[in-house]
């Protein structure tokens, strides 16, 4: 228990070392919000406060710092980085909890490129502090973390399917041969996910670290879309998810636009959000910028060899 402790207060201490010695402001934002943060398949965790005149108040954990450090962001209009917890319902797997650590952060000037380098960085960075060599073993392979892989959405689907995610009949023909239950549909994200969850994901970062990117359109989330491609990306190590990362958006009405998209998507499931108007206002004030999120679980679990996130 102890050296665990020690390994983990070395990656900590490591990315903060990063993050200042490369002029970024470390930042802590309000963890209890007035308004959800609104993503798709992500959900708070609602709760209720009582005010100083004993008033019963609807509150939410944050699921991501993101629109506190935007905020900042849009003010100071330099870097800066946060490590904090971070909370989300309906989680819970090896690599999953409702409950986790994040580190987000934000550079000024920066496009998707700078940010996959920034991201390769902090890796070596927290490898090195551990094992004073930028190498590691996870589930029986050795990795070399100078060394990744970048390929697109549509290069990583065509590699491991045969398909490309563009054509909902591709889609459909490939699980109709896979799976023999399978039921064709015309919902395109249903079938995006299905195939990506099951037979593309597992084999990202699988021989090499790996960054995947440009992204369909509807999967942009909060990043620009530029010539058809949502201009974000992903890291992966053997199969594992570990860092999103966004060329940001600061067109406050193609934020509202997604919001408001993913708030009508969970008041047909059944719950009844809000929009933060300040933080789509917000937007507009945003620096030219990119930002990601490392869920700091995982890589401990990486750059650890651990069997899940739950040590």
């Amino acid at each position: 228990m102890k050296d665990l402790f020690e390994k983990k207060s070395k990656i900590y201490q490591s990315i903060r070392n990063y993050f200042y010695k490369t002029g970024s402001i470390e930042v802590f934002t309000d963890i209890l919000l007035d308004y959800p943060n609104l993503d798709s398949n992500v959900y708070p965790i609602e709760l209720f406060v009582f005010n100083e005149k004993k008033e019963k108040i609807k509150k939410y954990l944050h699921t991501s710092p993101e629109p506190k450090m935007k905020k900042i962001l849009s003010e100071i209009k330099s870097d800066i980085f946060q490590i904090t917890k971070v909370f989300r319902n309906f989680e819970g797997s090896y690599k999953h909890r409702i409950e986790f650590t994040m580190l987000e952060w934000y550079r000024v000037d920066y496009n998707l490129e700078d940010l996959m380098v920034d991201t390769k960085n902090i890796f070596i960075e927290t490898s090195i502090a551990l094992y004073k060599k930028p190498y590691i073993e996870y589930k029986g392979r050795r990795y070399d973390l100078t060394d990744w892989e970048s390929i697109t959405v549509d290069e990583a689907f065509y590699r491991y399917t045969g398909v490309y995610p563009d054509s909902i009949e591709s889609m459909n023909r490939f699980l109709k041969e896979k799976e023999t239950f399978f039921k064709e549909t015309h919902d395109w994200e249903e079938l995006f996910f299905h195939i990506y969850a099951f037979y593309v994901e597992p084999f990202l970062g699988l021989e090499k670290p790996t960054f995947i990117y440009d992204y369909p359109p509807q999967l942009s989330a909060f990043a620009k879309v530029e010539n058809g491609k949502g201009k974000r990306f992903e890291a992966y190590i053997n199969g594992v998810e570990l860092v999103n990362g966004y060329d940001e958006l600061n067109d406050p009405q193609e934020l509202e636009k997604r919001l408001i998209k993913d708030l009508e998507k969970k008041r047909q499931e059944g719950f009844d959000y809000q929009l933060d108007k300040e933080f789509i206002e917000t937007t507009k004030n945003l620096p030219k910028s990119a930002g990601a999120s490392l869920g700091l679980d995982r890589l401990i679990m990486v750059l650890l060899n651990l069997e899940s996130i739950h040590v």
